[in-house]
């Protein structure tokens, strides 16, 4: 092993001793050389890197932004890893959202669309099919190309989208309004009407008339009335909106009371209306004449023919 020399403690001492015969001679100020400046570093590589592709498309008499992410994990690296493509709009809140259209979790993958919630969609006025339509547009940049048809939807929006068409049946309830045009289908049992309903995107509610055996298929269905004779069904998209109203019908028999309102209208709208309205606590509706009155006191009733009529019912 090798000798490890030791360190010696000194006492510094101010003095010199100069060798016989020699003389020393004074010490020149050493001179300071300047610092070199740094050499240049090779070019950093920067990690995280995103690259966008944006793309303007005309669709639905409106211009779309579509803005596209591609996320490359180096600047170095030939390809990207995700990618995603997404759109900003002004919602029917009147506060500008992201929309998001598409996710692709790697250049190979199957692309997954719509990915923003049917929620987020509707403020903007898409559904899931419009949403993939739009989706189907974005620009990459591997100048990949897909149909509306290609898309795979996430897991949570599969769990989503199949709750929106499982249906909420209500028996003894008539979801007013909003038929579908052709409506109704006669001679159908209620199992054929949930059937037709299921088959046809624009269906999102049916009432079904259990006494003449007919069917009306409804794209919404806000309003929901009694009717011991009706059996209404909903999907899942729109099973918050409903609206459970007590009005009590009546046929050929008027409504004594004060109207603050008469508009010409049908029979539906006319129902749909004092429904809506909080003020309203009658109606009466002139079946010869299209006229709908709504009443904001309501007295008694007496027979009278050709006017159906209808009272909310109240707690006592």
């Amino acid at each position: 092993p090798k000798e490890t020399k030791k360190s010696e403690d000194r006492i510094p001492s101010e003095e010199t001793i100069a060798e016989e015969g020699k003389t020393d001679k004074p010490k020149s100020p050493s001179i300071e050389q300047p610092t070199p400046p740094p050499a240049d570093p090779a070019n950093p590589d920067t990690f995280d890197f995103v690259k966008f592709a944006n793309r303007k498309v005309a669709y639905a008499g409106s211009t779309w932004q579509l803005e596209s992410g591609h996320h490359f994990e180096s600047e170095k690296n030939p390809t990207w890893d995700t990618a995603w493509c997404y759109t900003r709009r002004l919602a029917n809140t009147g506060v500008e959202v992201q929309v998001s259209l598409v996710n692709r979790p790697s250049p190979t993958s199957t692309p997954q669309a719509p990915v923003s919630s049917s929620e987020t969609l509707a403020s903007v006025g898409l559904d899931d099919n419009s949403a993939r339509e739009l989706a189907s547009r974005c620009l990459w940049l591997d100048e990949a190309s897909f149909e509306p048809g290609d898309f795979d939807m996430g897991p949570e929006r599969k769990e989503e989208a199949a709750a929106a068409e499982e249906f909420s049946v209500q028996d003894g309830w008539d979801a007013i309004g909003n038929d579908l045009p052709g409506m109704p289908a006669w001679n159908v049992s209620l199992e054929q009407c949930r059937a037709q309903c299921e088959a046809d995107r624009r269906c999102l509610a049916l009432t079904y008339d259990k006494k003449h055996a007919a069917c009306f298929m409804k794209n919404n269905g806000s309003i929901l009335v009694r009717s011991p004779d009706a059996v209404m069904a909903a999907k899942g998209s729109i099973k918050a909106n409903l609206q459970y109203s007590s009005l009590v019908f009546a046929k050929d028999t008027v409504v004594v009371g004060g109207a603050y309102a008469n508009v010409r209208s049908n029979y539906a709208d006319c129902v749909v209306a004092c429904a809506a309205d909080q003020r309203c606590l009658g109606f009466n509706f002139d079946g010869p004449n299209k006229m709908c009155a709504m009443l904001d006191t309501v007295t008694s009733s007496s027979p009278f023919k050709g006017v159906a009529s209808g009272v909310k019912a109240t707690r006592s």
